[in-house]
């Protein structure tokens, strides 16, 4: 017979693993949610994804799919969130994947759009193509998610430019430069209207880094 301190602690555990499995599933659910609404949009576009769609890919109710975001709009706005905070990870990985300063910034640019071509929808959220509909005031959600990928950049460069004894008046805006090249690439891409295949943007994106980085050197 248990005694009544080993049926607390007994008692105490079952409750806790209730508690996680019950956490756990909410996270599955959460989790679910998030990629249905990716993979209707990755088929038939963003205007498509509705609150109704959702539920029934994953198989509930749209009253519980509320219990978990109040709307679309919240749906993109942590995908949003999401892709941002991949993309970070995508552009510190490499970032350290060489020595070479001037390498890591081209391998961080072809990271850039290896991952907007593995995840289309998400890169279309984080960007507002494709008929993303979100407002002005949520857009303004964007900056904060954005910051930590864009400062890992900003580091990069100025790991570049410190090596190189180079002064750039402005890192930011310099990254800026960077990421409207890309998003260009990356946008003619999703919209057709490129020609090549990925070895050939590849080539781009190496030879426009490398003139880039040549100009601001031959300007200190």
């Amino acid at each position: 017979m248990l005694s009544i301190e080993q049926s607390s602690i007994s008692g105490h555990v079952w409750i806790m693993g209730i508690k996680q499995r019950r956490a756990r599933e909410k996270q599955e659910v959460w989790q679910g949610i998030l990629m249905a609404a990716r993979e209707i949009a990755l088929r038939e576009g963003w205007q498509a994804v509705t609150i109704r769609k959702v539920a029934e890919r994953i198989e509930y109710s749209p009253s519980m799919i509320y219990e978990y975001f109040a709307s679309k709009e919240a749906i993109l706005i942590e995908l949003l969130c999401e892709g941002f905070r991949q993309l970070d990870v995508v552009l510190k990985t490499a970032r350290s994947s060489c020595e070479d300063y001037e390498e890591r910034l081209i391998r961080m640019s072809e990271a850039y759009w290896e991952f907007a071509m593995r995840n289309p929808e998400l890169y279309q959220v984080m960007h507002g193509l494709n008929g993303v509909p979100l407002d002005g005031n949520e857009k303004n959600e964007k900056p904060a998610a954005a910051h930590a990928a864009f400062m890992t950049t900003v580091e990069a460069l100025n790991d570049w430019s410190q090596l190189r004894g180079i002064d750039l008046p402005d890192v930011e805006d310099a990254v800026e430069i960077f990421r409207a090249f890309l998003h260009g690439l990356v946008s003619l891409k999703m919209e057709d209207r490129m020609h090549g295949d990925d070895a050939h943007v590849r080539r781009l994106i190496r030879r426009a880094i490398h003139d880039l980085l040549a100009a601001w050197s031959l300007a200190k």
